[in-house]
């Protein structure tokens, strides 16, 4: 049996792995942000419900701390961080709050899992997993803001695995694709009310894109993975004898990954104004 933290427990990828966990016989701590997200789950000996808000440091660490008395002197083998936020919108239009919101939740919040979880995963092979995503290795028009927090988030993990060499523990990367989860599907209609919230000039300059964007994501719904497919991939790497550093869940995301490493700038702007079929304004006379 294992002793497992799970932000984001209360939907999505979070909420399969808590559940798949509960069901091997793992003792669980599913992290959720709001009390009543508890009725989410069925009750279990092995599960214990920690409410806890990533993007709030005093909350982070009074929540490990009642995981440190809930466990009593056990080990605590495992932390995944699977919370996160993303907004659509277009770097011009988008408030800098939003920004503010995304980074806070996302990269901070990844930040302070991650400083709660290195003193009490190392020395026994412990192993700290962050979720990023492909946007964490490539860049999407529209999700400029989850881009750049996953982006930070691979900087930092990079940055944790070279301080901790040699602490036996690991720092470990998830980059899924497209995942059917709420995060997904809430996409389509809060760019809808964007697009109608637009004055005449910002129709002209991004409703085309927007209207794209909203077709790409409802579609890509059609071939994404289910949460169940990525949080069992998510597993191997949790267990992995020797983990790799990174792994990437998905077709979607060993494709783009790879060709944003291969391709010269110009080359993916291409490809992914293709994938959004989004042609050029036309010139000002």
């Amino acid at each position: 049996m294992s002793n497992i933290l799970i932000t984001g427990a209360a939907r999505g990828i979070g909420n399969r792995l808590a559940e798949r966990a509960i069901a091997r016989g793992d003792r669980v701590f599913a992290v959720v942000r709001k009390r009543a997200d508890e009725s989410r789950f069925v009750a279990s000996p092995n599960l214990h419900v920690i409410v806890m808000d990533v993007s709030d440091s005093a909350s982070v660490e009074r929540g490990f701390a009642e995981v440190d008395g809930l466990l009593n002197g056990a080990p605590l083998n495992a932390v995944v961080n699977s919370a996160a936020i993303s907004i659509a919108g277009a770097i011009e239009l988008a408030p800098v709050a939003e920004y503010e919101q995304t980074f806070n939740t996302n990269t901070l919040g990844s930040l302070r899992v991650l400083k709660a979880a290195i003193p009490r995963l190392r020395g026994h092979d412990g192993r700290v997993v962050l979720v990023t995503s492909l946007w964490g290795r490539a860049s999407g028009a529209m999700l400029g803001a989850y881009c750049a927090s996953k982006h930070a988030i691979e900087s930092l993990a990079d940055t944790a695995r070279r301080e901790t060499a040699g602490m036996n523990m690991h720092v470990i990367l998830v980059e899924p694709g497209v995942v059917k989860t709420d995060m997904l599907t809430g996409q389509v209609p809060d760019a809808e009310a964007l697009l109608a919230k637009m004055n005449a000039v910002e129709r002209t300059n991004y409703g085309n894109l927007y209207r794209r964007y909203t077709d790409v994501v409802g579609k890509g719904g059609n071939t994404a993975i289910s949460a169940d497919q990525c949080a069992a991939a998510i597993e191997r790497a949790m267990f992995a004898p020797k983990p790799r550093t990174r792994y990437r869940i998905g077709t979607d995301s060993k494709i783009v990954c790879f060709l944003a490493w291969l391709l010269p700038d110009r080359w993916m702007d291409g490809l992914m104004g293709l994938a959004l079929n989004n042609k050029p304004l036309p010139r000002k006379a």
